[in-house]
Order: C-alpha cells, then sequence, then structure tokens
C-alpha cells in the first residue's frame, strides 16, 4: 500500500483504530445526528459511484449503499476495516480497501467523494485535496463533514481544557492546521485550499447539533478515558495527578448531565464543491 503520511498510518492501524472498533456502536450512535445531516445532503444516490474517504468502520458507506450507490469505502486501519467488512456480511457492495486518500486510485471515476470527519488529517492538504479532485469525473462533487472550532464543540474541549492544568508545561506551540480533528475548521483556510485545488463552487453549511455523549456521567468518563486527551495524557501522568485531573474532569462534564443522559452540543461544516 502507498502512503504518504507514515505517522497517520502507524496511529490509525494501531490503538486508534483498535479503539474505535471497540467502541464503535457507541460512536455511531453519538454521531448519528451529523451522520443524517451528510446523508440528506448527499441527496439522491441511486446509480452513483461513490469513493468514501476514511470510511473507518463503514457507517457510512453501509448508509449510501443501502440508498442504491455503488460505494467504495477507504481507510488507514485494518481492523476498523475489518468490522466495516463484517458489518456488510456477504454483500458485494459496497467494497472496502485499505488506503490513504492522497494516492489511491479507483478503477473508474467517481461521482461523488464524501467523508464523515476522515479528510483533516492529511500532511499535504492541498496536495491530498487535488488528487481527490481527479478521481472525480467532471462536475462531479466534493462533500465534507469537518469539525469546527473546539469552542463549538464542548463535548470534544470541555475535559481537555479540565485536565490541560494538570498536564507537564509545555513551550510546543501547536500548528492549529496540523493533520488532526480540527484542521478544517477555519472557514477561510479551507475554502484557499479546496480553490487552489482546482475546485469551483465551494459552499460550507453550518450544522449545530445536541449530542448525547453518554447515558451517565459515569460512563461520560469512561468514554473520555478512551477516546478524547485523557487517553493519551493520562498514560504517562504520576497515579496521583491522574486522580485529581479525572475529578476535575467530572466537575467540568457534570452541568451537561439531563434526564436524556449526559449531552453536549457539537458543530460542524458540510463542505461542498464540484469539479468543474
Amino acid at each position: 500500500m502507498d502512503v504518504l503520511n507514515a505517522e497517520q498510518l502507524a496511529y490509525w492501524d494501531g490503538d486508534a483504530g483498535a479503539t474505535w472498533v471497540r467502541n464503535q456502536t457507541h460512536l455511531d450512535q453519538l454521531l448519528s445526528p451529523f451522520t443524517e445531516a451528510l446523508m440528506v445532503a448527499a441527496g439522491q444516490v441511486t446509480g452513483k459511484k461513490i469513493l468514501d474517504l476514511g470510511c473507518g468502520c463503514g457507517e457510512t458507506a453501509l448508509r449510501l449503499a443501502e440508498r442504491g450507490a455503488d460505494v467504495t469505502g477507504i481507510d488507514l486501519s485494518s481492523e476498523m476495516l475489518a468490522r466495516a467488512m463484517h458489518r456488510r456480511g456477504a454483500k458485494a457492495n459496497p467494497q472496502f480497501h485499505q488506503a490513504d486518500g492522497a494516492v489511491f486510485v479507483g478503477t473508474n471515476p467517481f461521482d461523488l467523494i464524501v467523508s464523515r470527519f476522515g479528510v483533516m488529517f492529511f500532511n499535504a492538504p492541498e496536495q491530498a485535496l487535488r488528487h481527490l479532485r481527479s478521481l472525480l469525473t467532471p462536475g462531479g462533487e466534493l462533500l465534507l463533514a469537518c469539525w469546527q472550532a473546539p469552542i463549538h464543540n464542548p463535548w470534544m474541549s470541555v475535559g481537555g481544557r479540565a485536565i490541560a492544568p494538570f498536564l507537564p508545561p509545555s513551550n510546543e506551540v501547536r500548528d492549529p492546521k496540523a493533520p488532526g480533528p480540527f484542521a478544517f475548521s477555519e472557514q477561510a483556510y479551507v475554502t484557499e485550499l479546496l480553490i487552489n485545488a482546482g475546485y469551483e463552487s465551494v459552499e460550507f453549511e453550518s450544522v449545530v447539533k445536541s449530542l448525547t455523549v453518554a447515558a451517565s456521567l459515569d460512563e461520560a468518563m469512561a468514554f473520555q478515558n478512551q477516546i478524547g486527551p485523557a487517553a493519551s495524557a493520562f498514560k504517562s501522568l504520576p497515579k496521583a495527578v491522574v486522580t485529581e485531573a479525572s475529578a476535575a474532569m467530572r466537575a467540568a462534564i457534570a452541568p451537561f448531565c439531563t434526564t436524556m443522559g449526559v449531552v453536549m452540543e457539537g458543530a460542524i461544516w458540510l463542505i461542498r464543491a464540484r469539479r468543474g
């Protein structure tokens, strides 16, 4: 398999992918409001050839195939793809391949490329987007679901802010455009990337939803300890500090407890662009 970003391959084809597989049902339920928004934005897909970029455990690819599309899903994680193929069963559609979207080449052009939170991890995003454009038919579309800034996504950011004072000091200033979940959060930056990569008719739609993060505060804490800033940070901290940091995170999340569970807001961009 050709890969342009070995670091992302190591990450997603390692512990990260395995963690997402363990939490697949929870994550699909949590993200369902945004999955539904993506399906609505995709419109009529019957008979279309679709590439699902960063398809993960297969949720969007399976949904699109059920609606009559001919779907190819690609991802860097072999474990997530194995789960996707298990969910597909004996059906021939969708097809799944372990591949890097920055270099993947299909057998035929695609009418639509979709991605639910899988496009923000390229180390050379303009180059990757230009390559993806080459996979589209003339007039074909790119449809991306990308996270808005952390401040608009408390379900991901509240826990991180709570434990930040307990982490070792660092002089490193993280580039907000570096590969990661929020790399495509700035509208002007992403517009420039797409235009420079040769796309036309770039459109952004803001989608804000209430997300049920967990059924209880205990479940929310367990989830944060698997997926989120605490998952990696707590591995390197002394036990006493972890206990204190966990208490701070619990206190930060507690105000979001409702009779419906732990409910927190999330916000994405639905980004649409066309190959001229």
